[in-house]
């Protein structure tokens, strides 16, 4: 059995802040992309957010530099 995570409700608003600002990042950043394809990168995103959030304390600063250093430049892993 794995361990599983337990967000709180201010851990989830959080995480949808930070998605939100990565994705805006994304957006600035690839202006050209294929945009038909927008939905699956926003899937990816969603999760390689998850992934970051470890298990201490979630604060926006450091979760948002988290994702945004190791963000894939650019960011068509999925499509």
């Amino acid at each position: 059995m794995g361990f599983q995570q337990v967000f709180t409700p201010l851990d989830l608003e959080i995480i949808d802040r930070v998605y939100e600002a990565a994705w805006a990042q994304v957006e600035a950043r690839q202006f050209f992309r294929d945009h038909e394809k927008d939905g699956e990168r926003q899937d990816a995103l969603r999760k390689f957010i998850m992934d970051l959030t470890g298990t201490s304390k979630l604060d926006f600063d450091t979760l948002y530099e988290r994702v945004v250093t190791t963000l894939p430049e650019p960011w068509t892993l999925f499509g």
